[in-house]
């Protein structure tokens, strides 16, 4: 078999992207992680606010990983992680914040100073993905 071949899938069979929920407080920085994450290979769905991740979830159902952005504030951090827990189900959550603070880390399961350098970014999320998802937290 030529390598190449062994590279492509055949046609007709969908190829497999990991699918994540990029969640941001405004629309240029959901924008702009959507492109690092897309042009990576990922399939992105993007999400500004709560009425958006439930019509995600209701779409979707399945996610392979949820990026919560690090402008959101706290409060709202801890709002949008309940609420994928609720309606998304036990997937990995990533909480991105800003330098210099802490996460919230009550609902997440990994997380990240706001990475000025998207490979950075890029790495973390293959770190997640590689891991098994047993044991994912679900809502409470």
């Amino acid at each position: 078999m030529h390598l190449l071949a062994a590279l492509v899938p055949p046609t007709g069979m969908p190829e497999h992207r990991p699918r994540i929920l990029n969640v941001a407080l405004n629309e240029p920085l959901l924008k702009s992680r959507s492109a690092i994450l897309e042009k990576a290979g990922y399939e992105v769905v993007p999400a500004l606010n709560l009425l958006q991740i439930e019509a995600a979830c209701k779409t979707y159902r399945d996610f392979n990983l949820v990026i919560i952005g690090y402008a959101l504030p706290k409060e709202e951090r801890r709002r949008v992680m309940a609420s994928v827990r609720q309606r998304c189900g036990p997937m990995p959550i990533l909480e991105l914040y800003p330098q210099g603070t802490a996460p919230v880390d009550e609902q997440a399961d990994e997380q990240l100073p706001s990475p000025q350098d998207p490979d950075v970014l890029l790495a973390k999320i293959s770190e997640v993905l590689a891991k098994k998802r047993k044991g994912r937290r679900a809502a409470p």
